[in-house]
């Protein structure tokens, strides 16, 4: 191995773990977002002092988490991760905490307190979140009917996936340039 074939290596390896931890990063924040989503919507649910907050929940909270140092948890944040959890109950349907690598307390017995179930995406969740950014996610949860959704999240996903490696495809702009389309020619539907 002479200089330049090292220098390359590093350079590599460097790309290679950089992309990864973006991509870790991206993962663990669209997991947050979906978790504080079904925190709030199963609470409105079930939340024994509930009544408490009323229409003024999503305030409390936010309040509550800036108090504490959280950033991004604004009343339109908290709002549209529960639109998120919503649009995408099946996020974690087929995840284990162990792929996720997440401490026990975060998910712990979430499934079982709330006895939340999921219907068979279709497509893979660990897919979505692996090619799909909370960014992408907040335009597609637009699409209020859930057929439609589910296929332009599919499609959307398809492409992510095999345009990556293409550094001038438009993949950071194509959920916004989709959901435009679906709904300029779906208007009413």
């Amino acid at each position: 191995m002479d200089f330049k074939q090292l220098t390359q290596h590093i350079r590599q390896t460097h790309d290679a773990l950089q992309a990864y931890a973006v991509k870790a990063i991206n993962i663990g924040l669209t997991l947050r977002n979906w978790l504080i989503g079904c925190y709030i919507v199963e609470y409105e649910q079930n939340g024994e002092d509930r009544a408490n907050y009323g229409e003024h929940l999503l305030e409390n909270i936010s309040t509550s988490l800036l108090t504490h140092g959280l950033k991004n948890v604004s009343t339109a944040e908290l709002s549209r991760f529960r639109q998120f959890y919503v649009a995408y109950p099946q996020i974690l349907g087929t995840l284990s905490q162990e792929s996720l690598q997440l401490p026990e307390q975060i998910l712990g017995t979430l499934f079982q307190e709330f006895e939340i179930s999921f219907e068979q995406p279709m497509i893979a969740p660990i897919k979505l979140i692996s090619n799909l950014s909370f960014s992408h996610f907040a335009e597609l949860i637009k699409i209020e009917d859930k057929f439609k959704r589910s296929f332009v999240t599919t499609q959307v996903a398809y492409f992510i996936a095999n345009h990556k490696s293409n550094k001038n495809s438009p993949c950071e702009n194509l959920v916004f340039f989709v959901s435009s389309w679906y709904f300029s020619n779906h208007k009413g539907t």
